[in-house]
């Protein structure tokens, strides 16, 4: 498969193949926002707005991991596996940290200006 997969792609291919094990989820995709290593955010993601996580998030896992990449932003997307544990799916340096529809513009950039002023 992945020689297909690097024959299919030629000369569009980028970087490396990433293989993981199959994981059910028990939701969609949530998106948080991090300023220094705190979360400022947390919403939808982009590509389901509408979907918002069906609990509270639990970032005390993650909180530590992110404010040790000592970045000053960050995104990191998460979905509920089945058995109750919060899964990194995605992490982004802001490069494509979208917010979705359902999170009014002038929200984000009040919400993100806070943390830095």
């Amino acid at each position: 498969m992945a020689r297909r997969i690097l024959e299919l792609r030629d000369d569009d291919f980028v970087g490396g193949l990433v293989l993981r094990r199959f994981e059910r989820f028990a939701s969609t995709e949530v998106r948080t926002w991090w300023i220094d290593g705190v979360c400022v955010l947390v919403g939808p993601h982009p590509d389901s707005p509408n979907d918002p996580a069906p609990v509270e998030v639990d970032l005390a896992p993650v909180a530590p991991l992110v404010g040790g990449l000592g970045l000053p932003f960050i995104t990191v997307d998460l979905a509920l596996r089945e058995d109750g544990v919060w899964r990194v799916i995605e992490l982004g340096d802001g490069q494509v940290s979208d917010r979705p529809n359902t999170i009014a513009s002038q929200t984000m950039i009040d919400i993100l200006l806070a943390r830095v002023g």
